[in-house]
């Protein structure tokens, strides 16, 4: 079955969010990456150092130069501050310090006043953009604070990027719903009405075909309201000047008063009719059998016996989900409709099949058949081509068809009979 236009354009739109949500994570996952990379990248920088650091100090450890050797590499990497200690805090370098003769041996260093917890053996931990390296041969602590690393640079740019995804996602889901509320609550409404007027909405050219048709059909509303009323105060001014005449013959002693009981019944029978054609119809839905809708439909439409009934029955599925007696009455009205365009000798055949998803039933006659003119207005109400006809029977039809989201054409050619489609979605 198609969808209609505008679930269409709410699956793009959803779709083009979900796009866009999906960019982001990916943009989030690639910055995250490379921040991790980063990381790693500092990480074996300080391992690096810390390595060529523990070469020196094997093999240099009575240098007196290996104090400036270390000094050239904490010049070299760039780092804002370095210390090498042994294990048990004491100091073997440190970076603030110009000459080794003012190396305070004898002050120890406590890194875990700074770090979360110390690092095992050949172990890197980390704060922003300080590290603590622990060498196992030889054993020493390696630190060193890295503020021109590519990690604390990084940083400040991955922050803001964090941010901007968050308020491009908070901006663009606003924007979202601001938009969906507000330019498809008037197409929910447009689509809404086209429904109860029976205009197809799955068309590209949504807007202009909808509403173009939605005019055509509040015109022909509106135009079935004038006739309406015509109709009513025809048949009221008729019957009511009857009434009056047959009063003043009963009042001159020429008639009964059952005469004027007689027309007050017909006048009756007139309001029921408009009544019952004018009230909600309410839709019971349920599962029945197609070729018992088929059967039924016929027996109450009690065909006269110049007309053959022709029934065809083609289904890939025998069940259907509407309203039994809705549709009986409705094809019953249907059924009458080409009886009585049966002049002689006639044959009506009905037929039902699955196409495309759809019930698809026909009810063809070889009735006298129809003009252009005539099948324009043929579903219009009190229109009718016969002489005592309120033209209210293929107006019920019409209504109930469109209750259940279906379809009703006509064909006709004068003088060889008239075919009528419905189409039900399933």
């Amino acid at each position: 079955m198609k969808s209609s236009y505008p679930r269409t354009i709410t699956i793009v739109a959803v779709v083009f969010i979900a796009c866009i949500l999906f960019l982001a994570a990916v943009n989030l996952y690639v910055g995250i990456r490379l921040r991790n990379e980063l990381i790693a990248q500092d990480q074996n920088t300080i391992i690096s150092v810390a390595t060529l650091c523990g070469l020196f100090m094997r093999t240099n450890q009575t240098d007196p130069g290996l104090f400036f050797q270390l000094k050239n590499i904490h010049r070299a990497f760039e780092f804002d501050h370095m210390i090498i200690s042994d294990t048990s805090g004491s100091r073997h370098f440190d970076s603030h310090v110009l000459k080794p003769q003012y190396m305070p041996m004898h002050q120890t260093i406590d890194f875990s006043n700074e770090f979360e917890r110390m690092p095992g053996e050949d172990e890197l931990v980390r704060r922003g953009s300080t590290f603590l390296y622990r060498s196992s041969q030889p054993a020493f602590y390696f630190y060193a604070s890295y503020s021109s690393s590519y990690l604390a640079t990084y940083d400040v740019l991955f922050r803001w990027h964090l941010f901007y995804i968050t308020f491009s996602l908070f901006f663009i889901g606003f924007l979202g719903i601001f938009l969906i509320r507000n330019l498809f609550m008037p197409m929910r409404y447009v689509t809404r009405l086209a429904k109860d007027l029976g205009v197809e909405t799955h068309k590209e050219d949504f807007v202009s075909e909808t509403f173009s048709e939605i005019f055509k059909k509040m015109k022909v509303r509106e135009q079935t309201l004038v006739e309406f009323s015509a109709y009513i105060a025809h048949e009221f001014r008729n019957s009511i000047g009857a009434i009056s005449g047959l009063a003043r013959l009963v009042e001159k002693g020429k008639k009964g008063a059952t005469e004027i009981v007689k027309e007050c019944k017909t006048m009756e029978q007139l309001i029921n009719r408009l009544l019952e054609y004018s009230k909600p119809l309410d839709m019971v839905q349920g599962e029945f059998d197609i070729a018992d809708l088929l059967a039924t439909s016929i027996e109450r439409s009690r065909p006269p016996k110049y007309v053959t009934i022709q029934k065809k029955i083609d289904l890939q599925r025998s069940r259907f989900i509407g309203d039994h007696g809705l549709l009986v009455m409705a094809l019953a009205n249907l059924l009458k409709n080409s009886y009585e365009a049966i002049e002689d000798k006639g044959i009506v055949a009905i037929s039902a099949s699955v196409v495309n998803d759809h019930l698809v039933i026909t009810v063809t006659d070889t009735g006298k058949g129809l003009d252009a003119k005539e099948m324009e207005r043929i579903f219009t109400p009190f229109y009718s081509g016969k002489a005592n006809g309120m033209g209210l029977g293929l107006a019920y039809v019409s209504r109930v068809i469109e209750l259940h989201n279906g379809r009703i054409q006509v064909e006709s050619t004068p003088g060889k009979g008239t075919t009528f489609t419905i189409r039900l979605p399933q």
